[in-house]
């Protein structure tokens, strides 16, 4: 399949029908859900699980790197076309397709509990995949991306992220002040214990201190993380005044996987790595080596070119079809389905990744981020 870069190389003007890609792998939970309900079988529920920890490592190390930088090419033509932003914003009535049949599923197919923990982690994953693309549009700044934002986190209850991304992630990224950058060391099990929390406290200070700078309560619907917070509930309130509280075990395993998902991401995207900082203290802003990048085709073909991470934490105003690979950055060793599937497992994670993470700053243990760092704040 290395093909494919030579190929759109080749016929540069074909290449963005390769982000329909973007649209098709969120339709699993989808398609899982409706193979299941329509043959009778649960274990189709697992088809997004198998797609996600199995066939997509597969298909990365069949495609390959994106060597050609395909997905960067025709400047003019990926800032001109409103191909692109369409692709995100349609995932919108995707998302709530899938999250609808999957509670409908549970409503009225009586499911075993092995199938109801399938259906739940499947459209969790789906569910992941959301708030990545609540990601892509939340860094827009007109009114219609902010809410198409907040509606996309809505189900995952996780609308805060958008304020608490922006402005508190980017500003404080490969930093002991961040909660969602790992320390070297760290387990992904402990990380996601203090980086859920910690965004939702960083996202509600960001707004309380806005609320005072303007003259208004901290509670007022003018505050984001009370107005996402709101809108996540409401979803789910109609949810299950539509289908029952049968639903209510569905809903909380499709919200922790896919809160889960977020963070596997943030987990591997920044392990260990650390900014330098000036003579008074204050951090460097934040430059593309202080993100770990991955550049596999299909990795960043079903992200919208996240994993190009370097680049996006460099610049993260510029558009997902315009993001570049950096040579000279840390570069994770897989595409994220296996370095995802490999952070379960710590020894494992540690075995690979810290030689990297030591290599990258010539075994200088001042330049990376440890725990004592951490606590030090």
């Amino acid at each position: 399949m290395a093909f494919l870069s030579e190929h759109f190389a080749a016929h540069p003007t074909r290449k963005r029908h390769l982000w329909l890609v973007s649209l098709a792998y969120p339709m699993f939970p989808l398609a899982g859900t409706g193979l299941a309900w329509f043959t009778g079988h649960g274990a189709w529920v697992w088809l997004t699980v198998v797609v996600a920890y199995l066939i997509l490592p597969i298909l990365d190390v069949l495609a390959g790197d994106d060597t050609t930088d395909l997905l960067g090419q025709m400047d003019a033509e990926a800032a001109m076309s409103p191909f692109y932003k369409y692709m995100v914003h349609g995932l919108l009535p995707v998302i709530y397709l899938t999250w609808i049949l999957g509670a409908a599923y549970v409503a009225t197919q009586n499911p075993s509990l092995l199938t109801l923990i399938g259906v739940g982690i499947g459209h969790g994953l789906g569910l992941g995949f959301a708030i990545n693309s609540g990601h892509e549009v939340g860094h827009k700044t007109d009114r219609v991306s902010k809410w198409m934002s907040l509606l996309m986190l809505a189900p995952s209850l996780y609308g805060h992220f958008r304020i608490e991304h922006n402005v508190g992630h980017h500003s404080d990224v490969a930093t002991p002040r961040d909660s969602a950058t790992s320390y070297f060391g760290e387990s992904f099990w402990h990380f996601i214990g203090r980086e859920v929390p910690g965004a939702w406290k960083r996202a509600w200070r960001i707004e309380s201190k806005r609320a005072a700078r303007k003259g208004y309560s901290r509670f007022s619907l003018r505050n984001e993380v009370v107005a996402a917070t709101l809108l996540g509930l409401a979803a789910w309130g109609v949810m299950l005044s539509i289908f029952g509280f049968v639903i209510l075990p569905y809903l909380l395993f499709a919200w922790i996987f896919s809160v889960h998902s977020l963070s596997l991401q943030n987990y591997v995207a920044h392990y260990g790595l650390l900014r330098d900082q000036r003579p008074d203290g204050k951090y460097l802003p934040a430059q593309p080596e202080h993100s770990w990048n991955c550049n596999k085709l299909m990795t960043n073909l079903i992200t919208y070119n996240l994993a190009r991470h370097s680049d996006h934490h460099a610049n993260p105003s510029r558009h997902y079809q315009k993001l570049r690979n950096f040579p000279d950055v840390p570069e994770l060793p897989m595409g994220y389905g296996a370095m995802f599937l490999m952070a379960y497992f710590p020894p494992l994670f540690r075995r690979v990744m810290d030689p990297l993470v030591l290599a990258n700053v010539d075994g200088d243990m001042t330049r990376v981020l440890t725990k004592e760092k951490m606590l030090a704040g």
